[in-house]
């Protein structure tokens, strides 16, 4: 029997809703333009509706600021959505609040409102009120997407609902990642993305290759690189697990052909995956080179209040890890807006426990045969480990450039970080019926100094 015909999407479309209403919760509760950079992000928006084209990174005619670099995907999808509702009064929301108090001298803490709110914001407004929060939808949508995708690449590595249903709950209850699905901003975008084109790796790696699938993920990595230039890293990561599959399947042929022929397969999709991204997305990197000199746009990012004057080191980004981990978790408003402190520690000593006992029992708990994971498991799950790692040293080089220690630039990977959280559960990812269990991920694969110290705990208990 075909195990994907039993699959339901069924289980899926009450936490889909749960993360909605959350979504709309957070939205209603968050005055407008009291959010990462929303106003910025916002205004180019506005650009694109009013068409006005892609706005130049040589002037701020736009209103946009330092997000002028940022690729347009997002903006255009909230522009086309935001289009039909008027804003010409939109100035009119811009009171600024003279007592807001965010690291200036001569103000006070208890004010975290960055502009003055009056009733006229109230649910869901007409005007200018209107057009924000028909832009903040679009975030709401990409959000949905990114619980969908880490749905899905939860099923491809587990082969059961419960974990995947487990990988997507984890992502759609995160809150921080549920507060700026409800604001305009451009990284709901980048983790729906991401994601998706994780699950699409992860389909081919599981399934196999072929020239349509790689044309999949070469197409939304290259819609990923639209959303922010931090996707690049997803096309050499994608690229190689291509490479690597394409090499598995022609090894497991019983008579492959001689010579280069043997790789002709893998050849045919590696173009296919090398030009779909170069299509989609190569577009806004090149008109960029063209135009400043600069494809990633890097330079109008440094050159704002927040860049540094020259990159720091490692070390001295250490005192910034903390403010990392927590607006990682939940930091509202632009950032000042915090949980009390227990719960930021109940979180860490939670994580630190998972860790330990992922650990453990990668070091303690032989496993039959039957339980270790296949070749295919164990790439999933590198694959999103390859990502989280990709992804965390991105931001470290970042963070030497420019003051950002903003954990929503994880989101990228959040659905490979979550991903892991089923893995270390085999009651979870164990399937109910044997016709359709797949072996669980369960332990890092491929560290060969940990499978050798596994090796040596288990013959010594023998």
């Amino acid at each position: 029997m075909n195990c994907s015909r039993r699959r339901s999407l069924h289980p899926l479309i009450p936490l889909l809703a749960a993360f909605a209403v959350l979504v709309v919760l957070h939205g209603w509760a968050t005055p407008l333009f009291e959010a990462p950079d929303e106003v910025w992000h916002y205004a180019y928006v506005r650009w694109l509706a009013e068409g006005h084209g892609l706005p130049s990174m040589k002037d701020n005619a736009s209103g946009a600021n330092q997000e002028v670099a940022q690729p347009p995907l997002y903006y255009a999808v909230a522009a086309l959505l935001s289009a039909p509702f008027p804003d010409d009064d939109l100035q009119t929301l811009f009171w600024h609040n003279p007592h807001f108090g965010y690291q200036a001298p001569g103000t006070t803490p208890d004010n975290k409102n960055m502009l003055i709110h009056t009733p006229r914001e109230g649910f869901p407004g007409r005007g200018a009120v209107l057009a924000v929060r028909i832009a903040r939808f679009a975030s709401l949508l990409f959000g949905l997407v990114t619980v969908c995708a880490a749905w899905g690449m939860g099923y491809e590595a587990f082969g059961n609902q419960r974990a995947a249903l487990l990988t997507a709950a984890l992502v759609g209850f995160h809150p921080q990642f549920v507060f700026m699905s409800s604001v305009v901003s451009n990284d709901s975008a980048t983790a729906a993305l991401s994601t998706a084109t994780l699950w699409a790796t992860a389909r081919f790696l599981r399934r196999g290759i072929t020239p349509h699938r790689a044309a999949l993920v070469g197409a939304l990595a290259g819609l990923a690189a639209l959303t922010k230039t931090s996707a690049l890293l997803l096309l050499p990561l994608t690229g190689l697990s291509l490479l690597w599959q394409g090499w598995r399947q022609t090894q497991e042929q019983p008579a492959p052909p001689r010579g280069m022929r043997r790789y002709r397969d893998t050849w045919r999709a590696a173009l296919a995956f090398g030009l779909t991204a170069l299509l989609v997305g190569g577009g806004w990197y090149l008109r960029n080179l063209f135009l400043y000199g600069d494809p990633l746009g890097m330079s109008h990012h440094v050159n704002t209040l927040w860049g540094r004057p020259a990159p720091v080191s490692l070390l001295a980004l250490v005192p910034e890890f903390p403010l990392l981990w927590r607006s990682f978790w939940g930091a509202y408003g632009w950032g000042h807006v915090w949980w009390p402190d227990w719960i930021y520690v109940a979180l860490t000593l939670l994580t630190l426990g998972a860790l330990l006992h992922g650990l453990y029992r990668m070091l303690r708990s032989p496993r039959p045969a039957s339980a270790v994971p296949s070749r295919r498991s164990r790439a999933i799950y590198l694959l999103c480990t390859f990502w989280l790692m990709g992804v965390f040293a991105a931001l470290l080089h970042w963070m030497r450039q420019v003051e950002a220690p903003h954990g929503r630039l994880l989101f990228p990977a959040i659905g490979a970080r979550d991903f892991k959280v089923p893995a270390a559960l085999p009651a979870v990812t164990r399937s109910s019926s044997s016709r359709c269990s797949s072996p669980s991920p369960s332990w890092p694969p491929a560290r060969g100094f940990w499978r050798l110290l596994r090796r040596q705990n288990y013959s010594r208990r023998r």
